[in-house]
This record gives C-alpha cells, sequence and structure tokens, in this order.
C-alpha cells in the first residue's frame, strides 16, 4: 500500500506561508488550495495540495519548517535582476503580464514619498535589464517582452497624467530616439523625468529620422533637446547623422544624449552639450540649465 501523504491544517499551512489562517480557509473554501475534511468536518491540506498551490500561485513556503519540511532553496525568479523585492516583484509580474501588481509596485513607492519618474526608471530599468538576460537564456518568449513594454508604457504614461499641468512659460524640451533604434522606453522615461522636473517635455517617440527631428526642433522652438540611444546598428551612419544634427542645432539650445550604447569609444567622436549617465544626471542638468534658459 501507498505511504499516506503528510495532512496539515491550515493554521500549520499558514505559519509555513507567513499568512493569515483565516486566508488559508477562504483559499481552502475557494477550492484555491485542495483540501479534504476529517469525519468531524475539520479541513486538512495534504502535501500533494499544498505544492499544487505553491506551483501555481508562484509562491514558496517561508518556514517550511513548520510543517516538518527541509528548508527549500529559494527559486530563481522568472527575470533575473536587482535584490530589492519591489523589483523582483515588479519584473516577474511585468513577465506575466500582471499590469495590476506592477501599477501596485509603483503606487505604493510613490505613496512613501518616492519621485514618480525616479520609481518608474528604477523599477523599468531593473527589469528590461532583466528581460535581456532571460531572453538570451530562453527564458522569456518574444511576446513577454513586447507585451511586458507595452505595459511600462502605459504606466509611465499614468505616471505623467498624475503630474499638475505645465505652466504655459516652462520651457520646451523634445527628444526621442535616432533612426534605427526602436526602443521607446527610454525616452518615454526622459519626458516623464523632464515634466516632473517641471519641463513642458514632449518624447517624439522611437526611430526618428534626423530631417523629422529637425523639423520639429524648428516647429518647438525647443531650449532643450535629447537624444535617446540604446541600439546602433551602422555606427559610422550614425556619428554621421549625430554630428550633422548638432551642427543644425542652435548653440543656445542645450543638447543632451545619453542610452547604453554610447559607449567609450562612439562619444569622442559625438557633439553634444552634456551625456548623461541616468536620469538622475539628466535632471539635475536640466535643473542646472533651466533658470537660465526660462528667463
Amino acid at each position: 500500500m501507498p505511504a499516506q501523504q503528510p495532512q496539515f491544517s491550515p493554521k500549520q499551512v499558514a505559519i509555513a506561508l507567513n499568512a493569515s489562517e483565516s486566508s488559508v480557509k477562504r483559499w481552502c473554501d475557494r477550492g484555491a488550495i485542495r483540501t479534504i475534511r476529517t469525519v468531524g468536518g475539520h479541513r486538512k491540506i495534504t502535501l500533494e495540495g499544498l505544492q499544487e498551490f505553491l506551483q501555481r500561485t508562484n509562491r514558496e513556503l517561508d518556514s517550511p519548517q513548520a510543517l516538518g519540511l527541509p528548508p527549500q532553496q529559494r527559486r530563481e525568479g522568472l527575470v533575473p535582476g536587482g535584490d530589492d523585492p519591489d523589483q523582483e516583484r515588479f519584473r516577474n509580474a511585468l513577465a506575466e503580464g500582471d499590469e495590476e501588481t506592477c501599477r501596485k509596485v509603483i503606487r505604493k513607492r510613490v505613496a512613501a514619498g518616492e519621485v514618480r519618474s525616479e520609481v518608474a526608471g528604477y523599477l523599468v530599468t531593473d527589469a528590461m535589464h532583466g528581460f535581456g538576460q532571460a531572453w538570451d537564456c530562453d527564458r522569456l518568449d518574444a511576446y513577454q517582452e513586447r507585451r511586458g513594454c507595452d505595459i511600462c508604457i502605459r504606466l509611465i504614461n499614468e505616471l505623467r497624467s498624475d503630474l499638475p499641468p505645465i505652466p504655459e512659460r516652462a520651457p520646451v524640451a523634445i527628444g526621442g530616439t535616432p533612426e534605427g533604434d526602436p526602443y521607446q522606453l527610454p525616452t518615454a522615461l526622459v519626458e516623464l523625468s523632464l515634466r516632473e522636473a517641471g519641463w513642458n517635455a514632449v518624447s517624439l517617440g522611437s526611430n526618428l529620422p534626423t530631417n523629422s527631428l529637425l523639423q520639429a526642433i524648428q516647429d518647438y522652438r525647443p531650449q532643450l533637446v535629447w537624444l535617446s540611444v540604446s541600439t546602433i546598428s551602422d555606427t559610422q551612419v550614425f556619428i554621421a547623422d549625430q554630428q550633422h544634427l548638432a551642427d543644425q542645432i542652435s548653440d543656445d539650445v542645450s543638447f543632451l544624449v545619453g542610452g547604453r550604447a554610447l559607449n567609450d569609444e562612439i562619444r569622442p567622436q559625438l557633439r553634444y552639450t552634456a551625456h548623461c549617465d541616468c536620469l538622475r544626471n539628466l535632471v539635475d542638468l536640466a535643473a542646472m540649465i533651466r533658470p537660465v534658459r526660462s528667463l
């Protein structure tokens, strides 16, 4: 005869999960945890039923010893990245398409007083780097990456809509990514950061031909232009286009560049007012520029 499986009470499972006993009972009654009843009507949870629940909900036992089980090795998340629990929760929810959990992580940190653009940059950048690594290891499919980007764009737009109206006399900033660069998230984060810093910032999107950006400069008459560069398909063409763009930008317009593709070999061949290593650097530079430009 097969050995009888261990059976646990809701209280034992609650301790092991670091959850309330009432929550475990509710999961049992709803069928989320497969449960058996004793002759006396008490709930009992088998090891198999508990393991099914853990796998389906992507949970782990915080205290397996409460059930007489050996300590578990921490499961590696679907997407690698930073150790901050909020970063881990955000990027794995993003990979699963769980937009509401991603939104809750962002809202929690904003409610705690953190700057919106810094929260978005902190979480989104970590997630996207992790997505790249997961892609390389065949742990993510193409649709998950595309879906994650779409979710992030929506969340960034929500944060932008929460900002107070931009004053009519606010200095204008425009930018985007160069032709051949399809990445929307970095330039969307730049727009959010500058708008939160008081600029009337407009992201023109990704994959912008140089002549189109020059036309936008004529139309908008900005005080600041940014170029976010995540990938370069042809280095010499990119350098020539960037130098042409810099030549056409007026001396009284600040031209800021940044992005992971601008390495130490490429940067010396470019012309710009300043190179930004991160969003915080960008905002600090924009703050120094703004008082002079907005007079």
